[in-house]
């Protein structure tokens, strides 16, 4: 994934002293690695965030990750999971690694909220539920894939509202588990495609959170679930929609992780659902 000439971006901050980036949409598709019995490339039931997205029954690629689960407003009965909304089209059904029997069922997308074909959208998020299977449907829990922390698991015990100056983490299907990004606006960036002729067609008012002079998200970690760690334990404030992995290159460059917040997700123009919780 192409990354930015950092001078530009100097330039671009002393003009107008706002942060915006426009970092490239995080939708290539990846090979797995070898498969654990269980971990976010083998996600069995319940599934959890930080998982490994793929369209099913194939599995051989991943093309973006797993966000949170949670409930819909307005039909408490439903229950699934939300992720970037670049990554996959309507009906689509997805899997998520490989067992004995052959690719597992994750769910199908039934919601899309992303505005192609347009350089200043608002949305880029999707809500994946259960579909009927050899298993039966598919169920997801609050709790998120986080290695390479010990243990891989952490259980998601509320939802909060990033502000500047936080410190934030994402847990993406290719970079795993990465902390330590401070929340530089909530508002003033934005992502865009990387799609050949569709590099103008960005999705604008996103959260941006910047870790100097390391790595960021890399093709296949859309749709991640960004979060805070208390005690333990994971408060979710926004999914990952697009991001800079600016790791080389000269001194100083800056990682960058750019995220829908909680707010807009969970919003009636959004896609109106609660995040499940679970007691700490």
């Amino acid at each position: 994934m192409p990354t930015k000439a950092r001078t530009g971006y100097a330039v671009a901050l002393a003009a107008v002293g706002l942060l915006c980036l426009v970092p490239m949409a995080l939708d290539a598709p990846q090979q797995p690695a070898a498969f654990a019995v269980y971990d976010r490339l083998n996600d069995v039931q319940p599934h959890r965030g930080g998982a490994g997205l793929s369209v099913f029954p194939t599995a051989t690629t991943y093309d973006c990750t797993a966000g949170f689960a949670v409930r819909s407003k307005s039909d408490p009965r439903t229950v699934g999971m939300v992720t970037a909304g670049h990554c996959f089209t309507l009906n689509r059904v997805l899997g998520s690694g490989n067992d004995a029997g052959g690719a597992i069922d994750f769910g199908a997308v039934t919601v899309v909220k992303y505005e192609r074909n347009v350089p200043n959208g608002t949305h880029d998020m999707e809500l994946i539920t259960g579909v009927p299977s050899q298993t039966g449907p598919q169920t997801y829990a609050p709790t998120l894939w986080v290695d390479p922390r010990v243990p891989s698991a952490m259980r998601v015990v509320g939802t909060g509202t990033a502000s500047p100056g936080d410190s934030v983490c994402y847990s993406g299907m290719v970079t795993r588990a990465n902390c330590g990004f401070t929340v530089q606006t909530l508002t003033g960036s934005k992502s865009c495609s990387r799609e050949p002729g569709h590099t103008n067609d960005c999705t604008i008012g996103l959260a941006e959170a910047t870790k100097p002079v390391s790595s960021g998200p890399r093709p296949g970690d859309s749709g991640s679930p960004v979060f805070k760690i208390e005690n333990g334990n994971a408060v979710i404030v926004g999914m990952l929609v697009g991001g800079d992995p600016s790791k080389d290159g000269p001194p100083h460059q800056d990682a960058a992780v750019v995220f829908h917040t909680l707010r807009q997700i969970e919003s009636p123009d959004g896609l109106n659902v609660r995040v499940l919780t679970q007691n700490p």
